[in-house]
């Protein structure tokens, strides 16, 4: 995109520019503190102005009245050195500090005037007394070996409250919508705020990358922004003082795969590529490199995040065909990082790049059911897609007096999505995306008379229907049609909708599996993302001050045609650049047994749109322009909206190992801009013309949420830790529809509203214990409710426009209900064993486990809620009164250090992992999901009896005997007795075979076990 491209070399040579000229300045990413009380060894005193510094980054503070230095502003990491001195006394010096964000890592000094150097190897307090809120925080070396993560996503599943939302994508965070979440990149924003699904980096970075993933559940501080659900962020890795360099590789071994009812589970030809490089290239310039690419030839095969299913079980059709192998069904990701970090000027630079990218075939990004309906087409009308979100930061610090630091960082980021129909001659690949057709309306298509014309007519060239005319065979001198068969003259293909009628498919079965024609429209919706955060940050005594601003600019444009082969189809377009801006201050005050943090935030959005309706209900005004009646639509601006926001958390210290913890707040997040803009680019008149269309709403409130937790955290033991947290959140102005009818409107339409709300209840309680004696572990249990009046916006959409005129409504729940993501039991077991150089059990001397760590995530959920329904289809009981089965599986991994020294001698820290990974060990095989008609997850319950209209006889002379292609429905492989025809029986005993491989795929069973190799090399 060459304008993306001119705008971004601009804004960043402006930003470059005023930065030499002003500050520089730090990324408003999440950093930590480091607090380190210096005292005289003898005497116990506190030593006034000593001295302590970060040997790896120059950071340093000097010691207040009480011998305590603070460095504030410090990047997470595991492995720092601080080293304090003072006049008249030897220094000593602190390895392996480990800084992990929002907290503070409290050290001990204790100098005396001998003549020798200590170094101390530090280790982590089990408690934090300052510790204000409900988060988790994951390091680099964490990531490293829990078993089964392979990005970000599966890393932040394993915090206590989240579930994966399968109505709306991404996680519930103490029961947000997965769409109420904030994710961040080193301190930017990557949320899709069109529709609010996750960045595709949170799968493409690598693990590599990955200096810290933190987040936040409850009771965030001022500071955070943009959610009312909970906050997913990452801080990539700098490069270190010497070089580094890693390489992974990662693929699937299917035939070790298990079976489900005896049938084996596919695997989905996966192989992942890993690349770290980094190092210095002067004493104060670094540098971190990363690259990651997967593939898989048969995504459908891999679990599904949100279902936990797959549709990789091996079921043979009868053509041989393997259904659990779906055609079309290629999956590229890409993810690379880069980060360069320097001091000049007496100043700290950082800049930060991550370039991702996602291309799939049109199975990959639809249901498996979907999927095999779609097998038997045309491969040129399945559709392919491209996402692309390249994220830059630009970060620099500085400090200001004794221990202010002044801050800012500054975002740009570019999104497109693209679906629609490609170049099947390029494909795609690793090292290349789809070339997607662009969507024009250049020519008219005159169909009685197959003439082509300059000059549009309302339907996308390459998806025109063209009709089919044929000789009739009995009679030649009359000529047959056939509506949407014929060949289009710009793609050489059958387009228009998609053609189900035809038994051109292994079970010979007329109107189940598409023959030609499309499925899919086409989407393109982009974004620019500008964001420039600052901010101030001292620590005054025990008082840790920070205020700060955020700006967010978002220049949007959305197109997409559901029904591009038709004039009047479902389309919408538009431009906005709404602006999103926030200003905070909060201070941490730290005392001996209670931390205080008060923080105010005030929240600013401005759609920046003039297209919201005056009145829905009639909403345009009749006149006459040159002697034509018209309907002009009557708008307005869509007001700003603003929210002062208090936040408070309190946590008190009993004891060093036992703290008691209160936190409240509340919480904005601006609309979706989906349901904000939906159809209102165009001419409304056209949309209204629709129907079932749905609108946005230019004056949508965003969700106001109210949150409240309390909790306590003990140390069982030095190196046991027990949590227990109470949380509830009320959620109110949540999206969701209405339905608009009116005398004057000739149709209905549906608008988005903010009139739903929910509440969660819930109870956490998490016992960790830390490594020793070779192992750790980490168990936690979560009791919730979620209770709502719609689980998403459009997910009483079809209760909606199926209402009767003269319906009441109770055909809509009356009260909340358990909302479709909503578990009520959750529980996770973490084990790592871990055996260093000659340790664990030993066999004649030989300890057999060295180098060995063993890793195991063990899960069980209870299953969501669901609508009974009769086997007419309509709803039996309550909404959501019934539960699917619960979900219970562990998973493994094994690896194996290998040092190079050990082998071939020298010194070095080169080595190799092998690794071997396990998912399902046990091969739980139990439905998770159930049809709603029957309760039961292989049999929907339903009466299958085939009902036949007509034999499909191998008569050409017969117009009766056609499909809508023009092809004889007669298929010879269900012409069982050879006769000629295919009678209503035998098209039965093939309707019996489609149902028996239908069941037997297994589609709402969990996935049996699957193994992966890894082979990764570090030096």
């Amino acid at each position: 995109m060459p304008r993306n491209r001119i705008v971004f070399h601009f804004f960043f040579s402006f930003l470059i520019l005023a930065f030499v000229n002003v500050f520089a300045i730090r990324a408003v990413a999440q950093t930590g503190k480091i607090a380190g009380k210096i005292t005289d060894a003898k005497t116990g005193e506190p030593l006034l102005k000593a001295s302590i510094q970060i040997l790896e980054t120059k950071q340093g503070a000097l010691s207040k009245d009480n011998g305590v230095a603070t460095i504030i502003n410090v990047a997470p990491r595991e492995d720092y050195t601080v080293i304090a001195k003072y006049a008249g006394y030897q220094p000593i010096t602190i390895k392996n500090v480990k800084v992990v964000s929002d907290q503070t890592t409290q050290l001990t000094f204790k100098l005396s005037s001998k003549t020798q150097d200590t170094i101390i190897v530090s280790t982590d307090r089990l408690v934090d007394v300052t510790k204000i809120g409900i988060n988790d925080k994951f390091s680099a070396k964490q990531i490293q070996t829990i078993a089964a993560v392979q990005n970000i996503r599966d890393v932040a599943a394993l915090t206590p409250g989240l579930i994966p939302d399968g109505s709306n994508g991404g996680f519930s965070i103490h029961g947000s919508r997965g769409t109420e979440n904030s994710e961040k990149l080193n301190g930017v924003e990557t949320m899709n705020p069109v529709l609010g699904t996750e960045s595709i980096s949170q799968l493409a970075i690598s693990k590599f990358a990955i200096s810290e993933i933190g987040v936040t559940t409850s009771g965030g501080g001022a500071a955070l922004s943009g959610t009312t659900g909970g906050q997913i962020s990452t801080q990539t890795r700098a490069g270190a003082s010497s070089f580094e360099f890693m390489l992974r590789y990662r693929q699937d071994l299917p035939s070790l795969n298990a079976s489900d009812n005896g049938i084996k589970q596919m695997g989905a030809n996966d192989h992942e590529y890993e690349l770290a490089v980094g190092g210095p290239i002067t004493e104060d310039m670094k540098f971190f490199i990363t690259a990651k690419g997967v593939t898989q030839q048969y995504h459908s095969a891999d679990i599904n995040p949100f279902s936990l299913t797959a549709a990789g079980i091996g079921v043979l059709d009868p053509a041989g065909n393997n259904l659990g192998h779906l055609p079309n069904d290629n999956y590229y990701l890409r993810g690379a990082t880069a980060n360069l970090s320097f001091d000049a000027l007496g100043f700290h630079f950082s800049a930060d790049g991550a370039l991702n990218s996602r291309s799939r075939q049109g199975t990959s990004f639809v249901s498996s059911g979907a999927g095999w309906a779609w097998a038997y087409g045309d491969p040129a009308e399945i559709p392919g897609s491209n996402t692309i979100d390249n994220i830059y930061t630009l970060n620099a610090s500085t400090g200001i007096g004794q221990s202010g630091i002044l801050k800012l960082t500054a975002g740009y980021e570019s999104y497109g999505d693209h679906i629609g129909k490609y170049d099947q001659s390029q494909g795609g690949g690793l090292f290349s995306l789809y070339k997607i057709y662009q969507a024009q309306d250049n020519f008219s298509y005159d169909d009685a008379n197959h003439i082509v014309t300059p000059g549009p007519d309302g339907i996308v060239d390459i998806y025109t229907p063209v009709s089919k005319q044929v000789p009739d065979p009995s009679n030649p001198a009359n000529i047959r049609t056939y509506s949407g068969a014929g060949i289009n003259p710009f793609t050489g293909h059958i387009e228009g909708d998609g053609i189900f009628a035809s038994t051109q498919n292994p079970y010979g079965l007329y109107g189940y599996f598409l023959a030609a024609g499309n499925v899919f429209g086409f989407t393109n919706q982009t974004y620019d993302q500008y964001t420039l955060q600052g901010g101030y940050s001292d620590q005054f005594g025990s008082h840790g001050i920070d205020f700060g601003f955020e700006g967010h600019l978002y220049n949007i444009q959305n197109y997409n045609n559901g029904l591009p082969w038709d004039a009047n189809p479902f389309k919408d377009s538009f431009t906005v650049v709404p602006i999103i801006a926030g200003v905070y201050v909060q201070d941490k005050m730290e005392f001996s047994d209670i931390t205080f943090q008060p923080g105010l935030r005030f929240d600013y959005y401005n759609p920046r749109n003039d297209r919201a309706l005056v009145d829905p209900f009639n909403p345009f005004t009749d006149t006459i322009i040159n002697g034509v009646h018209q309907q002009i639509p009557k708008y307005k601006q869509a007001p700003v909206q603003a929210l002062l926001s208090p936040r408070l958390g309190i946590t008190y210290a009993v004891s060093d190992k036992t703290t008691f913890n209160f936190n409240y707040g509340i919480y904005y997040k601006q609309p979706l801009f989906t349901e904000v803009l939906s159809a209102t680019g165009g001419s409304l008149s056209e949309v209204l013309a629709r129907g079932n269309n749905i609108l946005g709403n230019a004056g949508l409130k965003g969700e106001n949420d109210e949150n409240l937790s309390v909790g306590f955290e003990t140390g069982l033991s030095d190196v046991l830790r027990m949590t227990v947290n109470g949380i509830y959140r009320k959620m109110r102005n949540i999206s969701g529809l209405e339905r608009i009818t009116s005398p004057n409107l000739a149709l209905g339409y549906s608008i988005y509203t903010d009139d739903e709300y929910a509440n969660y209840k819930g109870l956490e309680l998490t016992i960790e214990k830390r490594m020793s004696d070779n192992y750790s572990m980490k168990f936690n249990y979560t009791y919730s409710t979620t209770l709502g009046t719609a689980s998403s916006a459009l997910s009483n959409y079809s209760s909606l426009i199926n209402q009767a005129p003269d319906a009441e409504f109770a055909v809509l729940p009356l009260q909340p209900f358990p909302v479709d993501w909503d578990r009520t039991h959750v529980a996770q077991l973490l084990l790592t064993a871990l055996f260093a150089k000659g340790e664990g059990p030993k066999i004649g001397g030989t300890p057999i486990l060295e180098h060995f760590i063993f890793s195991t995530k063990t899960i069980f959920e209870t299953g969501t809620p669901y609508t009974a329904l009769t086997i007419k289809g309509t709803q039996a009981g309550d909404h959501n009164a019934e539960r699917e089965p619960s979900y219970f599986q562990t998973d493994l991994t094994i690896t194996r250090n290998i040092l190079f020294s050990d082998v071939f001698g020298g010194s070095g820290n080169t080595s190799l992992d092998i690794q071997f990974e396990v998912f399902n060990l046990f091969n739980a095989i139990t439905p998770i999901a159930v049809y709603a008609t029957s309760g039961q997850g292989d049999d929907d319950g339903l009466n299958h009896t085939y009902i036949g209209t007509q034999d499909y006889i191998n008569n050409p002379t017969d117009p009766n005997q056609y499909d809508q292609l023009g092809l004889l429905k007669y298929n010879p492989r269900w012409d069982l007795n050879k006769d000629g025809r295919v009678s209503i029986d035998e098209q039965a005993q093939a309707y019996k075979q489609y149902l028996k491989d239908n069941f037997a795929r297994r589609t709402n069973y969990q996935v049996p076990r699957r193994i992966y190799m890894n082979f990764a090399l570090h030096f």
